[in-house]
């Protein structure tokens, strides 16, 4: 089994308290792009599109915090996620409930008076979710939206289609954890996430990652070496160094790329190797 960066599981309650507060601050503002978006464009494939991007904006967020934080626990940082998801699911109900059920409907033509009573009605949603849901089993009843030149879709079927958003939501911000901070190399010496080398070093495509494995375990960290004759060759592999002053320990990750044109539109990467940890390696 090749050897890869594993988290150490660090979590302390105040990076909880830190990465919590700013994904729930994140849940309470972009539910309300999403609806507004989504009251603008009422079309369904725009809507499932919109609504992996609240996830990943979420998720970006998050991240933030995980960052900030130096959460070194995936488990954790996905709880987080899940939490945020539901909680910024509920907000965006929230808000498309107010629009919905607003005397002046959705429109941005409003005075003082009409944005106190929408806050007004929000804050009473908010504060009693028994309301919200009867209104929500309502509005199943009768329907919200059509999908091209079919009926009002409601019952089963938009239950069904309100879990999927739920799942896409949730998906897009769990997707955004997983692939962010948490999976980067930290230094416990230096105490700080390891950076990502500027300069890439270049070599030859690896065609067999056995060989490659075999080569960095018996210390022959020369295949990592930049080898400036490919510059100009279409396939090739990508040494990708994290690294922090004075800490002996660096993680490469290596992908091999096809490039047939040069054009960066047509780039292909694919990865062979993610964090492997090198000791004491002069690369």
């Amino acid at each position: 089994m090749e050897n890869k960066y594993t988290p150490q599981g660090y979590a302390s309650p105040a990076a909880i308290l830190i990465t919590t507060a700013i994904g729930l601050l994140a849940s309470l503002i972009l539910p309300l792009l999403y609806i507004v978006l989504s009251r603008l464009i009422p079309n369904i494939w725009f809507i499932a599109i919109i609504a992996f991007l609240l996830g990943l904006g979420l998720g970006f967020f998050i991240d933030l915090g995980i960052k900030i934080g130096k959460i070194r626990n995936k488990r954790v940082a996905i709880i987080i996620a899940v939490l945020c998801g539901i909680f910024a699911f509920y907000v965006q109900w929230v808000f498309f409930d107010t629009i919905v059920y607003s005397n002046k409907g959705f429109t941005f033509n409003l005075g003082s008076a009409d944005f106190k009573i929408l806050l007004s009605d929000f804050f009473f949603l908010f504060t009693h979710p028994n309301v919200l849901f009867q209104e929500i089993v309502n509005l199943n009843a009768i329907g919200t939206f059509r999908i091209e030149s079919t009926d009002t879709i409601s019952g089963l079927l938009l239950w069904i289609i309100w879990v999927g958003e739920f799942i896409v939501i949730l998906g897009g911000i769990i997707f955004a954890v997983l692939n962010g901070q948490v999976t980067k190399p930290y230094s416990e010496l230096n105490d700080q996430w390891m950076k990502r080398r500027k300069v890439l070093n270049r070599i030859p495509l690896i065609e067999n990652k056995e060989l490659i494995l075999s080569e960095l375990s018996n210390r022959n960290f020369a295949v990592l070496n930049d080898n400036p004759s490919l510059i100009n060759e279409q396939n090739y592999a990508e040494v990708i160094v994290f690294e922090s002053a004075g800490d002996q320990t660096k993680y490469v990750s290596i992908i091999n790329v096809t490039n047939p044109t040069g054009k960066a539109k047509d780039k292909k990467v694919k990865n062979v190797l993610t964090f492997y940890p090198l000791q004491n390696a002069n690369i």
